[in-house]
């Protein structure tokens, strides 16, 4: 269910710009995504206007003008690996614990249903416990966990463990 007043749909280019705000007061945050920056807006046009439907998904969740929440999903071009989509979710601050996340993720399982995505698999850091516990709502089990995979501060010997979980769509994996 999509929180009143928003909309969930898919990106456009000239979403470019609001979402990539939102990103810059994400990585400021400095507590959820591991970069330093998110790319330029200009080249997140790009990569939305450029989009193979079949690859990859972007979403948005707007209030109007404003941008809520992003996601996207992104498919290997290897035949081995493609029944598996790589999702990046990101949720403004003023927006968190109101379903935001929730219903972008929702609505990414049509996408992956149509084409043939049978396991969704991300990176969450260990110390996001308001995102770990979404996803395991929504039935990401944990996968894996890199020990000390993330540097909390430059020059500093502080680090914090990134896990790996992932959600099968459907019945039950072979051999799971």
């Amino acid at each position: 269910m999509t929180p009143p007043g928003l909309e969930v749909r898919r990106a456009r280019p000239a979403d470019a710009g609001p979402v990539t705000r939102l990103l810059e007061v994400i990585y400021s945050e400095q507590l959820y995504f591991v970069g330093d920056a998110p790319a330029a807006a200009s080249s997140l046009a790009a990569r939305i206007a450029a989009d193979d439907p079949d690859q990859s998904l972007y979403l948005v969740a707007a209030d109007g003008r404003e941008v809520a929440g992003w996601l996207e999903l992104h498919r290997s071009p290897a035949w081995r690996l493609k029944h598996v989509a790589v999702l990046t979710l990101a949720v403004a601050p003023a927006y968190r614990r109101r379903g935001v996340g929730r219903a972008l993720m929702r609505r990414s399982y049509e996408w992956c249903r149509r084409v043939g995505v049978l396991k969704v698999s991300l990176n969450v850091r260990a110390g996001n416990a308001a995102a770990i516990a979404l996803y395991g709502s929504e039935g990401f089990v944990l996968e894996g966990r890199e020990r000390a995979q993330v540097r909390l501060r430059p020059g500093r010997d502080e680090f914090e463990d990134n896990l790996i979980m992932a959600k099968w769509l459907g019945d039950a994996p072979p051999g799971g």
